[in-house]
């Protein structure tokens, strides 16, 4: 919509000073539409600091650094090089891989929690657009000084550091503050003041300096999520506090995109667009290969990292402050990338999300039943039955949908033979009640609960003993993926659990919890049978 109805659009057809024009994305909307957007982007930031727990780091962190090592050095070496070949200039060559390496943190960030995508492969994303951005941010000033000099290197370097242990002391702050607080407004509020104060420091020590004010608020995250035991609940009520503030935020970035730099982007673009998008993936690809983690995870898994914005545009401004007429090229270049990337990123990083088994198929399929006509008719029935005049004439369009629209298809699983230790650990990180526990070839073996693990959790004699296969329990009525979702929810409060396993022909196919399942069913204007 930004771009349809800014100056790229319906804009170039009207003034924008008369009439109709005056209702489109015209130069009166850039002061308030700017600052919304700086300020989502503080706290996508803040979202993805959040992200970094130091208890994730521990499992899958040197999983992670070697496919961002990879990725982030591939696209380096290979955007590098296309620019020396397309302009002959070393100084653009060493200057443009900082550009490259970072991704867009909003444009995927968003796009996955549209999509309620959740797992290794977007923890992986996730992780990996921190972590190129944070190497974007750090390296911009080290290159700069190669390509251009002044000195500024160190001067700007212990900038970054300082905003980001400034950022992390306002989110230790924030932690101890949450103690005292239980309500929800009172979390929001936390969270809110914690962005805006990052915001707020990190313009202080430079005025305008983005890239400072996202790494303020990025280290307040990190260090919020890992010091505070109420940091899961902050997050989600304020990612849902927000929300209007992403949509804001892309509204400005479609306004803003400037279609036409694709004209002028030339040979030098198609390189950089062709070396940056074959640096991301075969990058990541290589980087699973080395660490051995390609059970789980897409090996397109690169194609989700292209999304390419704020940082990227950031860095361009930086750079024309200090070499307007030697990089004129290079940054006409990077803003035709930008609208490439932003085009096609979001729907890539839906894609490699999608096909990683992470998003559940409700959240894929659409509903004719609220577009065309049939809304219009919708509509004029509840208008009836507001005034009285609803005859008993109407008739509901069927809906079944069934434990397969809902049900998690990459649960966390454990083999029959692992230790007891390995069975805490998954059940700490797991986010289902029950931990399934499978055998050879994926073989259902049953479930492990809480209830399970209690007797040997305090008994050191049977801890070095006990393993997976002794504490499941078999279970004799799993769920099917064509159960009904009531079915489903009463078999679940038969056996009182949160979540339950769902099988199809003797092996493990997901999980469904209740709240998947009765949210799907409010979700299409359906009723919770009593039970």
């Amino acid at each position: 919509m930004g771009l349809a109805l800014g100056p790229g659009g319906l804009l170039r057809l009207f003034d924008p000073d008369v009439g109709l024009g005056r209702m489109l994305l015209g130069p009166s909307t850039g002061g308030p539409l700017d600052g919304l957007g700086e300020l989502a982007v503080g706290f996508i930031l803040f979202g993805i600091g959040a992200e970094f727990r130091f208890e994730v780091f521990r499992r899958v962190g040197v999983r992670v650094l070697g496919v961002s090592a990879a990725e982030i050095g591939l696209t380096a070496l290979l955007v590098g090089l296309a620019v020396l070949a397309g302009t002959g200039d070393w100084r653009l060559a060493v200057i443009a891989p900082a550009l490259a390496v970072s991704s867009a943190p909003s444009a995927t960030l968003v796009t996955l929690r549209e999509v309620e995508a959740e797992g290794p492969a977007t923890r992986c994303l996730i992780l990996c657009v921190g972590q190129n951005n944070l190497v974007a941010l750090l390296a911009f000033p080290l290159l700069l000084s190669l390509a251009f000099g002044g000195g500024g290197a160190l001067a700007a370097t212990s900038l970054a550091v300082g905003t980001l242990v400034v950022g992390a002391l306002l989110g230790l702050g924030a932690a101890i503050w949450l103690e005292s607080l239980t309500g929800r407004r009172e979390m929001v509020l936390v969270g809110i003041l914690v962005v805006l104060g990052a915001l707020g420091v990190a313009h202080g020590i430079r005025p305008g300096a983005t890239g400072l004010a996202m790494l303020a608020c990025f280290a307040a995250g990190l260090a919020l999520t890992n010091a505070s035991p109420h940091a899961d609940q902050l997050f989600r009520y304020l990612e849902n506090t927000v929300y209007p503030l992403y949509v804001l935020f892309f509204l400005a970035a479609g306004r803003d995109l400037h279609v036409e730099a694709l004209a002028q982007a030339g040979v030098l673009g198609l390189l950089f667009i062709g070396a940056r998008t074959a640096g991301k993936i075969f990058g990541a690809r290589i980087g699973l290969h080395l660490t051995h983690w390609e059970e789980g995870i897409p090996r397109e898994l690169g194609s989700g990292l292209l999304c390419q914005a704020g940082v990227a545009l950031g860095l361009v401004a930086a750079l024309e402050a200090v070499a307007a007429d030697a990089t004129a090229e290079l940054r006409s270049v990077v803003v035709a990338s930008v609208v490439v990337f932003e085009l096609i990123g979001p729907w890539l990083t839906r894609r490699t999300a999608v096909r990683s088994g992470e998003v559940k198929l409700a959240n894929l399929l659409s509903h004719p039943e609220a577009t065309g006509f049939d809304a219009v008719r919708w509509v004029w029935v509840e208008l009836r039955r507001n005034l009285g005049l609803l005859r008993g004439d109407v008739e509901d369009t069927p809906r079944a949908p069934t434990v397969l629209h809902a049900m998690r298809r990459r649960p966390r699983t454990i083999g029959q033979g692992a230790s007891f230790e390995k069975v805490l650990r998954a059940l700490g990180e797991s986010s289902a009640d029950v931990l399934p526990v499978v055998g050879p070839d994926a073989a259902f073996a049953g479930v492990i609960s809480y209830d399970e693990v209690k007797n040997a959790l305090y008994d050191p004699a049977l801890r070095g003993l006990v393993i997976a296969g002794d504490l499941t329990i078999p279970v004799d009525d799993p769920l099917a993926p064509e159960d009904s979702l009531a079915a489903a929810l009463e078999r679940m409060d038969r056996h009182r659990v949160q979540s339950w396993p769902v099988v199809e022909e003797g092996r493990l196919v997901g999980v469904a919890r209740r709240s998947d399942l009765y949210g799907l069913m409010r979700g299409l204007g359906q009723s919770r049978p009593r039970v």
